[in-house]
């Protein structure tokens, strides 16, 4: 009776080691954990006297596809004037699908924005709240807050305050996606076309614009003694694109091509410390530049030296910035003047350990049986 008793026991022990050495397995050959933009060594830890340094090295790799990792800040403007009911309907049927695809990217946050005749700026800052950024978005209303009354609209006030006042957070990769059938008018209360550009180029931010039109009309139509292609030197001078022809059944469709194809060309990876700096200096090898796209993963090698400056435990992180945007981030401890230090444990040598730990406390069990 009590030798069945322990091999019932024994029995349901063997299971569940097998279901955790399964689940372990999991983790570690996850694709979610392969896929992800990232740092390696991911952490690193030493003991250094003042005034002494060591260099490591670091490799980030950018994977192939879309980006899962990024730090991403994205203003939706949309010309509200009366000709634009059947494009911010789409936008208004596509917004569940819009936020929830758009949000994959990684960490994003959303705005919303409008522009009119004589007015613009934001609505909805920018938040993770995507329930007030959906209720923004459906409050947008062809003719309101104006009407327009002529060609011209007024984009450039629009998008100049929605870049002055939007909450961008740093390190983030900034855009503004703006979408109408009309070009801004230059001049008196609307500004220039360099003002505005200044003002968008000042936080970093890409435009990305949906026009109606084509080269030469819609957005991109000559104006107020202006040459045509005002959509094209915006999205020129901030690094961005314009998708031209689009119709009102495909403006959700136009906001997601908008962004996602923003990744899919490169040209800067680079590492960024921050954190509790002043008592270590950090130094960093050079940014690498090229033209580099996401068809294959691509690795980039740096190294990293670190120096002991004051006294004491020194927590911080480094991050690695494609285009200037976070896409994966590593965590570092100097301690300066104290004892030796080791390497902090990848999670991966974590759960090998606890298997290890459980497979010993296994053995253990079957000796006492």
């Amino acid at each position: 009776m009590v030798g069945r008793m322990f091999s019932a026991r024994w029995v349901a022990l063997q299971e569940a080691v097998s279901a955790l050495s399964v689940f372990i397995v999991t983790l570690l050959l996850s694709p979610v954990m392969v896929l992800a933009d990232s740092i390696n060594p991911s952490s690193f830890t030493t003991s250094l006297g003042v005034g002494e340094s060591v260099t490591i090295n670091k490799t980030v790799t950018i994977t192939e596809g879309v980006p899962t990792t990024a730090k991403v800040d994205v203003v939706f403007v949309a010309d509200t004037t009366g000709s634009m009911a059947g494009q911010i309907a789409s936008a208004q049927a596509g917004a569940s699908s819009i936020l929830s695809t758009l949000s994959g990217l990684g960490d994003v946050r959303f705005g919303v924005g409008f522009y009119g005749d004589p007015s613009g700026g934001l609505t909805q800052n920018l938040t993770s709240n995507f329930s007030a950024v959906t209720t923004a978005i459906n409050n947008w209303q062809a003719g309101v807050p104006e009407g327009g009354g002529d060609f011209p609209e007024a984009n450039l006030i629009g998008w100049t305050n929605v870049a002055n006042d939007a909450l961008w957070r740093d390190d983030s990769r900034r855009f503004i996606v703006t979408f109408g059938d009309a070009p801004g008018h230059v001049g008196g209360i609307y500004g220039t076309e360099t003002q505005a550009v200044s003002a968008l180029n000042a936080e970093d931010i890409q435009m990305e614009i949906i026009n109606t039109g084509t080269s030469t009309s819609g957005m991109n139509s000559s104006v107020d003694g202006e040459p045509a292609g005002q959509a094209n030197r915006f999205a020129d001078a901030t690094g961005g694109e314009v998708f031209n022809g689009f119709n009102s059944s495909g403006t959700a469709t136009a906001i997601i091509n908008a962004i996602t194809s923003a990744f899919e060309t490169y040209n800067t990876v680079s590492l960024d410390p921050v954190g509790n700096l002043p008592g270590v200096g950090v130094s960093v090898s050079s940014p690498i530049t090229g033209v580099f796209d996401r068809s294959i993963t691509r690795t980039f090698d740096y190294t990293v030296t670190f120096t002991g400056l004051t006294g004491g435990t020194h927590n911080f992180s480094i991050n690695a910035l494609v285009d200037g945007g976070i896409v994966a981030s590593e965590s570092d401890r100097i301690i300066v003047g104290g004892g030796g230090g080791n390497p902090v444990p990848e999670p991966s040598t974590l759960l090998l350990f606890g298997a290890g730990a459980l497979g010993l406390g296994v053995a253990r069990y079957r000796q006492k049986i």
